[in-house]
């Protein structure tokens, strides 16, 4: 085996005994568990599972809509500097 290092992490102890448990029904022991997670993260290249923030997540899929929509209308995409003569113009015009 490799050279090995010591990971430590700080759980409050009913996470512990319950991810214990868990794993534990699973066939697992708390270190095998962890060194699976370990694994797998460098498999996929980041966490092994998705993270979600549900109110980003609607607002990115409004914001792919909207992006849609302007694509399939073939509305010209507009530069840095229109866009901002254009937020000039509606903030002069409050």
């Amino acid at each position: 085996m490799a050279d090995t290092s010591l990971v430590q992490v700080k759980v409050d102890a009913e996470t512990k005994t319950d991810v214990t448990m868990l794993y534990e029904s699973l066939g697992l022991d708390l270190p095998t568990a962890i060194r699976i997670f370990f694994k797998k993260s460098i498999a996929v290249g980041g966490l092994p599972f998705e993270l979600r923030n549900d109110s980003f997540s609607k607002r990115w899929n409004v914001y792919k809509e909207a992006r849609n929509s302007i694509q399939e209308n073939n509305v010209p995409e507009m530069s840095l500097d229109e866009i901002n003569a254009e937020i000039s113009a509606v903030r002069s015009g409050l």
